[in-house]
């Protein structure tokens, strides 16, 4: 409810820019609410591979050892902070440009004679891009089931006393504590994957709700834009409310703080920028979506912290005000602002190849060295796209750059972050 109000609310803000000629959120035809279709089947596919690869994997690494499951963690962040125009293309250039192998929306599948297989040709259509949402999904999945493991009460002890197999101990007991936190994850998960889907059925050419977004983006529309962001809005809120059907449940925080959390800042801002003139103060946007959705997990971070610090008991043995301040507060404040704006810098980086790549015309407003970093990811035309396909090593090496930027800044925070024992 809350994703369909706040759609509704960021489409109706929308409203200024449309054009006296325009239709005012048109009522959308059945081919639409086709495309919507086919990209909540993705969107529900990508998202069940992510979580069915990342619990294989990461109980996989738990029972290799706890070195293991180190390396395995930060391969899955390195994974997730790839961006996903790099990974798709780069799929088309491989998979398509090497290896000859057919995607059924761009390069469909050649049969001999009269030989057909629609259904197969179909699956593998749908397929194609629910693979492609998978990888950088799965990555942020691998690390969370990792690093939410150990966050949770270990059993291993009693349940070994009392006789329980290793097996049901990890896969039963293990599973069970964890996957009340793996909804979550999936939950938010919802807020970035139609943003990847944009990229995806763009690249592809996917007959779905991610195409037609892309079409409306480049072309400013701003009667498609609003439905857009609601039709997306409803696809999230149908979305979450499936994943309820988790077994587990974890008490969820209420209040506006919360509802500004659980937003698509990502995709809103897209809209905007997409309709904003090209200038510094397009990108401005962005920066208030990303500070909005940062700011609102900040607070809900430190009350937890805050709510475990001895600041009653500091006041009970004479402490004054200051005193809590310079001892108990700020020790922990100030590492936990650094962690914070660190991978506020790390989510920037990779929203602003986002927004490059749907977006070529707002590389002329970045300065120098970043233009030279995000220009390969912009195909802005037919020609840059055939360029790319005979020779990725530009797209891959602009990706390679801002992901280990990305993956440094997402570590510094890591290392820095505060922990309570």
């Amino acid at each position: 409810m809350r994703l369909l109000l706040g759609g509704l609310i960021a489409a109706l803000l929308l409203l200024p820019f449309q054009h006296h000629d325009a239709k005012v959120l048109a009522l959308p035809g059945p081919d639409f609410w086709l495309r919507c279709s086919s990209s909540l089947l993705v969107l529900a596919t990508g998202l069940l591979l992510a979580l069915c690869i990342a619990v294989i994997v990461g109980l996989r690494a738990r029972q290799i050892g706890p070195r293991t499951e180190k390396f395995i963690a930060l391969l899955g962040r390195a994974l997730a902070c790839v961006p996903v125009v790099v990974l798709t293309w780069g799929f088309i250039s491989g998979w398509i440009g090497r290896l000859g192998w057919p995607v059924e929306s761009l390069m469909p599948a050649q049969f001999p004679g009269s030989q057909r297989a629609p259904f197969a040709q179909a699956l593998w259509e749908f397929l194609a891009p629910a693979l492609l949402l998978a990888l950088p999904l799965c990555g942020e999945m691998i690390h969370a089931v990792i690093m939410d493991g150990r966050s949770i009460s270990n059993l291993d002890f009693s349940l070994r006393a009392r006789g329980v197999p290793k097996a049901s101990r990890l896969w039963l007991h293990h599973l069970n504590q964890l996957l009340p936190l793996l909804r979550v994850r999936l939950q938010s998960l919802c807020l970035i994957a139609p943003v990847y889907l944009i990229i995806i059925e763009d690249a592809l050419h996917f007959m779905g709700w991610g195409d037609w977004m892309a079409q409306s983006l480049r072309a400013g529309g701003a009667g498609g834009i609003p439905l857009g962001f609601v039709s997306g809005a409803a696809m999230l809120a149908l979305l979450s409310a499936s994943l309820q059907l988790l077994p587990g449940r974890k008490k969820s925080a209420a209040g506006f703080v919360t509802t500004l959390a659980w937003q698509p800042w990502l995709l809103w801002a897209l809209g905007i920028l997409a309709l904003l003139p090209t200038s510094l103060l397009s990108w401005l946007a962005l920066w208030i979506a990303l500070l909005l959705s940062g700011s609102a997990a900040w607070y809900h971070a430190w009350n937890h912290i805050e709510a475990a610090l001895p600041i009653d008991a500091a006041r009970v043995c004479g402490a004054t005000d200051s005193m809590i301040w310079r001892d108990h507060i700020s020790r922990v404040l100030h590492p936990m602002l650094a962690a914070w704006i660190c991978t506020l810098f790390a989510q920037t980086l990779l929203c602003i190849a986002v927004a490059c790549a749907m977006l070529p015309r707002l590389i002329d407003s970045l300065n120098g060295p970043l233009a030279k970093i995000y220009r390969p990811l912009a195909l802005a035309s037919a020609q840059d796209a055939a360029q790319t396909l005979a020779d990725p090593t530009a797209l891959l090496q602009s990706g390679a750059t801002i992901a280990l930027a990305a993956l440094c800044l997402l570590q510094v925070s890591r290392i820095v972050k505060p922990r309570l024992s």
